[in-house]
């Protein structure tokens, strides 16, 4: 099989499940070296245990699909423990090709049931303040933490470097929660104010969109709660990122918003049952009400 980001080396943070893991998977199968970063080295995390999924397990299936993955416990809240990262791998390979800036606190309130996981579309005064926090302090800020020590390493090597976002960053409608637009906006306007700084360095920023994702925590959720017909595996999104690396006019797209169905189109990749999922993108933009 064709591995065309073999000898390239990944890091991707908050890789121990849901799409963390599934970019882990897509960089895996393209053949690149996949750094794995996240809380949960073995068995389930404490704070959300009914949801599966460890660094061990991603970073071995990374492996079987012909990548090498390697697994590293970080608290991305910790900035002494993202810098270890980002040492350990200057000195086992002594570059960086792709940082997937990925990691996100924001969804564990979703599976505290009992405290605020029923509350996500609340009014924000009814609403606990923590939930800022989670959105921003292991989510945004992590992601800026991650950039600032990784970046010296992706401009010697002209890497890429994604921000995982979502539709909910581009306009708030009605009724929704508002430190989850800021976050997911700002993780945006991130990733377009690093691309002006690394453009002349060769390196690409961009935010990138998936759709709706089947992700371990989405599968738990009530019956009829999503609407799975237009949905994507989590590798589906590590296939997007897998076809930009690989991309030699990548800087061409530096600053922009990306959604992964809609490089599926231009780079003719597929999910992993050989769908190609519909791009949601009109449905949040063009008929969004302010």
């Amino acid at each position: 099989m064709d591995r065309p980001l073999a000898g390239r080396v990944a890091l991707v943070t908050g890789g121990s499940r849901g799409v963390g893991r599934g970019v882990a998977l897509g960089l895996g199968e393209a053949g690149a070296t996949v750094y794995v970063t996240g809380r949960t080295l073995r068995g389930r995390n404490p704070e959300v245990p009914q949801v599966a999924g460890s660094l061990e397990e991603t970073a071995a299936e990374v492996t079987r699909l012909g990548g090498v993955g390697v697994p590293v416990v970080c608290d991305h809240r910790d900035d002494a423990q993202v810098r270890a990262v980002a040492a350990q791998i200057g000195q086992e390979h002594g570059r960086l090709d792709v940082l997937v800036n990925n990691v996100w606190g924001g969804y564990e309130g979703l599976h505290r049931w009992d405290e605020r996981g029923q509350r996500w579309n609340e009014s924000f005064w009814e609403q606990p303040l923590s939930l800022w926090d989670d959105m921003f302090a292991a989510g945004v800020r992590a992601h800026y933490v991650a950039s600032a020590v990784c970046a010296p390493m992706l401009v010697a090597a002209r890497g890429l470097l994604v921000n995982i976002s979502f539709f909910a960053g581009q306009r708030h409608r009605g009724q929704e929660n508002i430190p989850y637009f800021l976050a997911k906006n700002a993780d945006d306007q991130m990733a377009r104010a690093m691309a002006n700084h690394l453009r002349p360095h060769g390196v690409t920023a961009v935010s990138l969109y998936p759709g709706l994702v089947r992700t371990e925590g989405v599968l738990l959720a009530p019956e009829g709660a999503f609407n799975f017909s237009n949905s994507e595996s989590p590798q589906f999104l590590g296939r997007a990122v897998a076809a930009l690396a690989g991309d030699p006019e990548r800087l061409s797209r530096t600053g922009q918003v990306l959604v992964a169905a809609e490089l599926a189109h231009e780079y003719g990749f597929t999910d992993v049952d050989g769908s190609v999922p519909r791009s949601v993108r009109a449905e949040y933009t063009e008929t969004a009400q302010p």
